[in-house]
């Protein structure tokens, strides 16, 4: 369900023609932990199957996982997963090379379908929908700033059946900037024709998000994500 934090994008009187948002934990949750398990047994069958390896789930699962979570590359996505993380889990599990060059892609690629998937049943969409729809219909500008790849935001939004309600997506893979630096707003407010102080950033993080729109001169909205059940 979309949190109250959200919706008070729809329903307090915004004093701002332009309504941007994160993307990550704020407009699609980051899925790793819901999919690992099920893509750790597709990826145990695939090797054996497909390479006559017998791929330890748990090694492979847990050192993919702390390279999710320690690395942070300039507009890496962790949440459509790059391949060099897998193949560090692959590595960890005594996958020689030679199969890894090969296992880790197709691995890449069964996350990304389940992903997919994912979103496109997610219990959020109508909800999420109806919110950005209400906004529009009261005139706003909708846009999407994301520190991630722009492959990757464009096609989550599409998976998640949002796409179209937006005016303008900006990826700080485009402009070789991430939030928090106050450029990112600045470069922002030129590309979509709108003043900096008609901006309103919404987002998940006090610092990347709130602190960089207010650096910049835009408002901001902190966005809680709701607590796992």
């Amino acid at each position: 369900m979309v949190s109250q934090e959200l919706r008070r994008a729809e329903d307090m009187p915004l004093r701002g023609e332009s309504i941007v948002f994160d993307l990550g934990n704020t407009l699609i949750f980051d899925p790793f932990d819901q999919l690992k398990e099920v893509v750790g047994d597709e990826a145990v069958g695939l090797a054996r199957n497909d390479f006559g390896v017998e791929l330890d789930k748990q090694k492979f699962l847990d050192a993919w996982s702390r390279a999710n979570d320690e690395t942070n590359w300039q507009f890496a996505s962790h949440f459509s997963q790059e391949e060099p993380w897998i193949q560090v889990g692959l590595k960890e599990a005594s996958v020689a090379e030679e199969v890894r060059i090969l296992l880790g892609l197709q691995i890449l690629v069964i996350y990304r379908r389940k992903f997919k998937e994912l979103l496109e049943h997610d219990p959020r969409r109508l909800e999420l929908r109806e919110t950005l729809e209400q906004l529009k219909r009261r005139g706003k500008h909708l846009a999407v700033i994301s520190n991630d790849r722009s492959f990757a935001t464009k096609s989550m939004l599409t998976w998640i059946g949002i796409s179209d309600l937006f005016d303008h997506v900006m990826t700080s893979e485009e402009i070789g900037i991430e939030k928090p630096d106050p450029k990112v707003f600045e470069i922002a407010s030129k590309f979509f024709g709108k003043p900096i102080s008609d901006i309103i950033y919404v987002g998940d993080d006090p610092v990347r998000d709130v602190d960089g729109a207010h650096k910049a001169g835009a408002k901001a909205i902190l966005y809680m994500p709701p607590k796992a059940s």
